[in-house]
């Protein structure tokens, strides 16, 4: 039975959506439908499943897809959870992992909008910000609705942490951190870097129309927007930035 490749594992709203889409154009790549298939995070997750009840459960998101090809997933969940990270090199620890990253306090403000938007946040940013900082509660924190989850504005961006969590059982060469500004900006030659670093061809043309999930993205927080609570997130997320710039050079 094929194992999964691959996988993007997060973060929210840094772009792994439009990324997935990406991969899924080159002819050497199967991505899985739907493109989340929360199976670390699902609340039935048993760490006793083995690498065959795994990949059992991964083949109805592949139904179709050629075996000689690469299989990804994205789940964004999985790089913000803490122990999922374990969980998938108990999987296969030659598991390739991507992630996105994004400047922390616009990643912050698109989760806000997009919880608004589905319904399920109602308070201004500021407040939620707070409530969060001292233990907003909900539901258990893997459940699908949970407020861990739902309104993890902060928590999602303190990257430093996610990170040292995945390089601490996947060795640095198979860990892929890019970032969603070069995603938008040198987005080919990052497509480039991503293809050399899944080891398939990095000339195959992607589709010109597959651009589009990035840009409409960029273009999803107004600048004058939410200027109050950017200083805030700003400040707060302040020493989360350098950490990152000193440890990794990643700069957001």
């Amino acid at each position: 039975m094929k194992d999964l490749d691959f996988l993007i594992a997060g973060a929210q709203k840094c772009g792994t959506t439009a990324l997935a889409s990406f991969l899924d154009s080159h002819p050497a790549i199967s991505m899985a439908t739907p493109k989340e298939c929360h199976l670390f995070d699902s609340p039935e997750y048993q760490p006793a499943w083995s690498r065959e009840d795994i990949n059992r459960r991964y083949l109805t998101h592949f139904e179709g897809r050629p075996t000689d090809t690469l299989w990804g997933e994205a789940t964004p969940a999985y790089l913000f959870y803490e122990d999922i990270a374990e969980q998938l090199a108990r999987y296969r620890p030659d598991l390739r992992i991507i992630v996105l990253l994004r400047d922390p306090v616009e990643r912050a403000i698109s989760q806000y909008r997009m919880e608004v938007t589905r319904g399920q946040e109602r308070l201004p940013l500021l407040l939620a910000l707070a409530l969060e900082y001292l233990g907003r509660q909900g539901g258990a924190p893997r459940a699908p609705h949970s407020a861990h989850g739902r309104f993890s504005y902060r928590r999602r961006g303190l990257y430093t942490a996610q990170l040292e969590r995945l390089y601490k059982v996947f060795p640095a060469e198979q860990v892929l951190v890019i970032r969603q500004l070069d995603l938008l900006r040198e987005h080919r030659k990052t497509l480039e870097t991503v293809f050399n670093f899944l080891g398939v061809d990095p000339t195959a043309e992607i589709p010109a129309a597959e651009v589009r999930p990035v840009t409409e993205q960029s273009q999803e927080t107004p600048a004058g927007s939410f200027r109050v609570t950017r200083a805030v997130l700003g400040a707060l997320l302040a020493r989360e930035r350098r950490s990152l710039q000193s440890r990794w050079g990643i700069s957001l």
